[in-house]
């Protein structure tokens, strides 16, 4: 998977801008110099080693101008994402680095990755360069094992490959192998990045991986493009356009269901969502809120309060499944819903959420927040088709009696009709 821009700081640290000679985490530095540096060593190893015939410098500066000049038509369409994003995103540019890897040895295909990420980074937006060259240098080296497992499976170049089943399959292993190489290496950096974080949420959503699929699909569709017909070029850079701007679409409309300060769903898309699970099936629902979080805001500032609540919205978030929607309801109020959760496992969620904010610290520029605390009230409904409302306000009153018997506690709500 391709990511760039949109990285958000961790929220854990405060450091800004995610530069690499900031980051106190010394095996995250070493393992992203060690991605680059072997990157920057296969390229060059290729490039002095692997013959480059004629017949690939056609392509090779075919699939140079695409990406520059797709970059420059999308350009407008890029910068809006950007701005808008404040998580990693998938780009767009595998379609002409797939066929490079296609169609030319590792080494053209490795300077097409380069050129393109740094292009990128000229004229849509200017990231620290760390985070881009690293972002470069994990595809490179997804592209170096791609390309020896089509050396394993086939000693015909792509251009000489029949077009039969055997074909289709070594190309689609050759993308999945790709897509996996590359989502590791990047999963791991940011995993390394975010103390306290899961490898389900360093994961891209499943669109994202869809995404990125059509664009190694389309990849595939221009190498042929390139071998068989050229001027089919023009209609794949015009479908990947369209592409481009359904996903831009499909952005602004994960924004409006999205809460700015934390990346949880706001109210009412949680609401829609609680709705739809608890028509299916029975459900445990939580309301998280923070104590004495109005001191934070006094003694430290409202941005060092956001950055709080983004760093108890991951904490939150990490200890529940990648299903259960997760929202706030406002002010330092969250709220997750447990479908097909019992009331015993429900407690024993809240309890083990409670203990991951008592436990949490968040570093700010002047001082480091420790001490947090949570009251939260849980309330079970073990059928379907229960009143979202009756749910949440039978845990809003679990909730109050938490905060007025001491605070830092689960309560559960007693059983009520739904």
């Amino acid at each position: 998977m391709i990511v760039s821009g949109g990285h958000r700081d961790n929220p854990a640290t405060g450091r800004p801008g995610w530069a690499l000679w900031r980051q106190a985490n010394r095996p995250l530095v070493c393992y992203v110099l060690a991605v680059d540096l072997l990157a920057a060593v296969l390229t060059v190893r290729a490039l002095l080693t692997i013959p480059i015939g004629l017949s690939q410098l056609l392509p090779f500066l075919v699939l140079l101008a695409c990406g520059l000049l797709y970059t420059e038509v999308s350009q407008p369409i890029e910068r809006v994402r950007e701005q808008h994003a404040s998580s990693p995103h998938i780009d767009l540019n595998s379609v002409w680095m797939f066929a490079a890897i296609l169609l030319l040895q590792p080494g053209l295909a490795a300077l097409v990755i380069a050129t393109s990420y740094g292009y990128r980074w000229l004229r849509v937006r200017r990231h620290v360069v760390y985070r881009q060259v690293f972002s470069a240098a994990a595809t490179t080296l997804a592209a170096f094992a791609t390309s020896a497992v089509l050396g394993l499976l086939s000693a015909r170049p792509f251009a000489a490959m029949p077009h039969d089943v055997p074909t289709f399959a070594a190309v689609v292993l050759a993308g999945l192998v790709f897509l996996v190489c590359n989502t590791v290496l990047l999963t791991v950096a940011v995993r390394a990045a975010t103390p306290g974080g899961t490898v389900r949420s360093a994961l891209g959503s499943r669109a994202d991986y869809l995404l990125e699929s059509a664009t190694i699909g389309l990849g595939v569709l221009l190498a042929w493009a390139l071998v068989d017909w050229p001027v089919v070029l023009l209609l794949i850079g015009m479908i990947t356009l369209v592409l481009h701007r359904c996903v831009l679409i499909r952005q602004f409309r994960e924004q409006a269901r999205t809460d700015g300060k934390t990346g949880l769903l706001q109210a009412t898309a949680w609401t829609d969502r609680a709705r739809g699970e608890l028509a299916r099936a029975g459900a445990s629902l939580l309301m998280i809120d923070l104590d004495h979080f109005k001191q934070i805001n006094d003694e430290h500032g409202h941005l060092a309060g956001d950055v709080v609540l983004r760093a108890v919205a991951d904490t939150i978030r990490a200890q529940v499944r990648g299903y259960d929607p997760v929202g706030r309801f406002g002010g330092e109020e969250f709220v997750v819903l447990l479908p097909r959760i019992d009331r015993g496992r429900a407690e024993s969620v809240a309890e083990r959420i409670r203990q991951a904010i008592l436990l949490l610290e968040v570093r700010l520029p002047a001082a480091t927040v420790t001490g947090l605390s949570a009251s939260i009230g849980v309330a079970v409904c073990p059928a379907a088709n229960a009143v979202v409302e009756r749910l949440l306000h039978a845990a809003d009153t679990a909730l109050y009696e938490a905060k007025n018997s001491g605070r830092n506690r689960v309560v559960s709500a007693a059983h009520t009709s739904w």
